[in-house]
C-alpha cells in the first residue's frame, strides 16, 4: 500500500518544486516587507513581558510573606527567639512557594532565620552565611519605623548582598497589633533575568539608577567589561525612562554585535525599583544571504507541506478501502470471524469488499453451526442437560452485552458457552450419568472436565476468550472453584460471566434428584453467593436481563414442543 500512496504523492512533490521556483520572488518581497514590523512588535512585546514579570515576582513574594506572617507560631517563635522552631515553620512555606531566599528579622532588624535555595546541596535550602545587615536597607527600615503608605505596609527593593543583587519584598509580622518582626522574600536578579528571557524571547538587563548593569542575559566574552553595557545617565535615556515608561529605543553595538534596545522601568506598587532593557540582535536584518535562505526555506517548506497534504489526502482516499480490506482479512486470518471490511463505494473495490464480507459472514455462520451441533452432541449424552450448553452460551452473550463488552468478545462468549462442557466427553458414563450421590473419586473425575475440555481444544485454533470460558467456568471468587482454584483478580470477566450463566441454567433445569428452580428462586440463590463465589456486577446484569431471557426461553420451549409426527404410530407427540 505504501507503493500505491507514493505513486500518487510523487507527482505532487515535483509540482511543488515548480510552484516554489515561480513563487520565490513574491514570497521574498512579502517576508522582507514584514520583517522590520515583526521585529518591532517582538521588541515591544518583550518589553511588556519584562515589565509584567517583575510584577508577578513581587506578587509571588507577597503571597509567601503573607503566608509566613499569618502562620500560627511564627510571631511567638520570633518573640521567643526560637530559631529552630522558626526554621521548621518557614522552610516548608519557602519550599512550597519555590522562593530563592527567605529571611526573618526581629523587631530590631536582627536576623533570626534565613534560608537560601542552593544547587550546591542538591537544590535544597541552606542557611545564609554572610555579613549583610538587612536593618540598614530602606525597605526594612520603613517597616521597623512603622511606616505605611496608601498601598499598605509592604515594600520592594533591589539590594546588593554579599552574594549578588537580590530583588526583595519586605513585610511586617504582628502579634496583637504589635510589630514583632519582618519577613523578607527575595529573588536573585540573575534568576529573574534568566527566567524573563525564556518568556520574553529577548536578552534582558537590569540597571540601577546610576545606569550600572546589575544582571544581564547577554553572553559577553570572558575578557569583556560591563562598562560597555552601562547606561549613559547623563543623556536623555535615563531621564525619559523613569517618567515615560518604555518609550526609549536605541541601537547599540555590544561585544561586537548589533542590538536594538528598548528601555523601561521596573515598577511595583507604584514604586520604581530599577531600570531594565530588552534587546534583540539586528545582525540578521543586514545579512541578505541569511534572509534569503530563510525565505526559501519558508517557501519550500510551506509549498511542500501543502502539496504533500493534498497528495496524502488523495492517496488516502484511493488506498483507504484497500487498507480496510487488508485489515479485515488479517483479523479473519487471526480467527476473528466477526471482522468485516465495511467498505462502501461505487467501484470495483466495493465488489471485492462485498464478496469478502459475504464470505466471512458465511464462514462465521458455518463455524457457529458446527460448534452448536457439537454442543448438542455433548448435551445429548445426558437427557437432563439437553440444550444446556446452547442456553449457557446465549445467556452469556446477553450478560456480556449488558456489561458493555465488544461484539468480538460476545461471539467468543457464545462459542465458549457452547463448548464449555466439551470435557465431559472424557468422563465415563457411569460417573456422568450416575443418579445417586457421587463418591469422592467420581466427583474428582467429573471436576476434571474443564481441564479435559481445554486439552481437547488445544489443537484447535480458538481465541483465548473461548478457551478461558471452557477452562474457568467452575472457578469462584473465593478460590473454592476448580480446576485451578483461581480467586479475586485472577478471574477474568469471561470466567465471571461463565460462572453465573452456567449456575443459573443448572438451577433452572431439571435433574434426577430435584426439579427446576423458578427464575426468582435461582436469582435469589445467586444473590446469596455474590461477593464470595460470584461477581456482584454479573449477578446484577443477570437480574436486568432475566425477564427478556425467560421470555426468549419460553418461546423456544413452545417451538420445540411442535415436533414432527411419529411416523410409526401416526401420532403427534405432546
Amino acid at each position: 500500500m505504501r507503493h500505491i500512496r507514493w505513486k500518487i504523492i510523487l507527482p505532487y512533490v515535483f509540482l511543488s518544486a515548480l510552484v516554489a521556483i515561480t513563487g520565490t520572488y513574491l514570497v521574498t518581497r512579502l517576508v522582507t516587507g514584514s520583517l522590520n514590523e515583526r521585529f518591532d512588535n517582538q521588541l515591544v512585546e518583550a518589553s511588556r513581558v519584562t515589565a509584567d514579570a517583575v510584577v508577578r515576582t513581587e506578587r509571588a513574594h507577597l503571597e509567601t510573606a503573607r503566608a509566613v506572617a499569618f502562620t500560627e507560631g511564627v510571631a511567638q517563635s520570633i518573640q521567643a527567639r526560637d530559631k529552630d522552631r522558626l526554621g521548621e515553620l518557614v522552610e516548608p512555606i519557602a519550599s512550597n512557594a519555590a522562593v530563592e531566599r527567605l529571611e526573618i528579622l526581629d523587631a530590631q532588624g536582627q536576623r533570626l532565620t534565613t534560608v537560601s535555595l542552593s544547587d550546591r546541596v542538591g537544590l535544597q535550602y541552606e542557611e545564609l552565611a554572610d555579613d549583610d545587615e538587612p536593618a540598614t536597607w530602606p525597605s526594612v527600615g520603613r517597616i521597623l519605623q512603622g511606616d505605611a503608605d496608601e498601598l499598605g505596609d509592604k515594600y520592594a527593593q533591589i539590594v546588593e548582598t554579599s552574594e549578588g543583587f537580590v530583588f526583595y519584598t519586605a513585610g511586617p509580622i504582628f502579634e496583637n497589633d504589635a510589630l514583632v518582626g519582618v519577613v523578607l522574600v527575595g529573588t536573585t536578579l540573575d534568576s529573574f533575568v534568566k527566567q524573563t528571557k525564556t518568556e520574553a524571547l529577548a536578552d534582558v538587563t537590569v540597571y540601577d539608577f546610576d545606569g550600572n548593569p546589575l544582571a544581564s542575559t547577554f553572553a559577553q566574552p570572558d575578557d569583556a567589561s560591563t562598562d560597555e553595557a552601562r547606561l549613559d545617565v547623563g543623556g536623555a535615556i535615563l531621564d525619559e525612562a523613569i517618567p515615560g515608561g518604555i518609550s526609549i529605543r536605541e541601537h547599540r553595538t555590544l561585544w561586537g554585535r548589533g542590538y536594538d534596545l528598548l528601555y523601561g522601568r521596573l515598577e511595583v506598587r507604584d514604586q520604581v525599583v530599577g531600570l531594565y532593557s530588552v534587546g534583540l540582535s539586528t545582525d540578521f536584518i543586514f545579512r541578505a544571504g541569511t534572509v534569503t535562505r530563510l525565505q526559501m526555506a519558508l517557501l519550500f517548506g510551506t509549498g511542500m507541506a501543502a502539496v504533500l497534504a493534498i497528495g496524502f489526502f488523495l492517496a488516502r482516499l484511493f488506498a483507504q478501502p484497500l487498507l480496510q480490506l487488508v485489515r479485515a482479512a488479517r483479523l479473519v486470518t487471526a480467527g476473528d470471524l466477526t471482522a468485516r471490511s465495511g467498505v462502501r463505494s461505487n467501484d470495483e473495490i466495493d465488489i471485492l469488499a462485498s464478496s469478502f464480507d459475504e464470505m466471512t459472514a458465511k464462514l462465521q455462520r458455518q463455524h457457529l453451526a458446527t460448534v452448536t451441533a457439537l454442543s448438542c452432541a455433548i448435551d445429548a449424552r445426558d437427557p437432563y442437560t439437553l440444550g444446556h450448553s446452547v442456553r449457557v452460551g446465549q445467556l452469556a452473550v446477553m450478560l456480556g452485552r449488558h456489561l458493555g463488552l465488544d461484539e468480538r468478545t460476545l461471539v467468543q462468549l457464545e462459542i465458549g458457552g457452547y463448548l464449555h462442557d466439551i470435557g465431559k466427553i472424557g468422563i465415563p458414563d457411569a460417573d456422568l450419568l450416575k443418579p445417586g450421590r457421587l463418591t469422592t473419586e467420581e466427583r474428582h473425575a467429573i471436576n476434571e472436565h474443564p481441564r479435559i475440555g481445554l486439552a481437547i481444544l488445544q489443537s484447535v485454533d480458538l481465541p483465548a476468550e473461548t478457551r478461558d470460558f471452557v477452562h474457568s467456568h467452575h472457578e469462584r471468587l473465593d478460590g473454592s472453584g476448580y480446576p485451578q482454584g483461581l480467586e479475586g483478580e485472577q478471574l477474568s470477566i469471561i470466567a465471571r460471566i461463565a460462572a453465573v450463566a452456567d449456575m443459573y441454567d443448572a438451577l433452572t433445569s431439571s435433574r434426577p434428584y430435584r426439579g427446576p428452580a423458578t427464575p426468582e428462586e435461582a436469582l435469589a440463590t445467586l444473590r446469596s453467593q455474590t461477593g464470595t463465589l460470584l461477581d456482584p456486577r454479573v449477578v446484577d446484569a443477570l437480574a436486568a436481563v432475566l425477564p427478556e431471557w425467560e421470555r426468549r426461553r419460553e418461546t423456544e420451549r413452545q417451538l420445540q414442543s411442535l415436533k414432527l409426527p411419529d411416523l410409526e404410530s401416526g401420532r403427534i407427540p405432546v
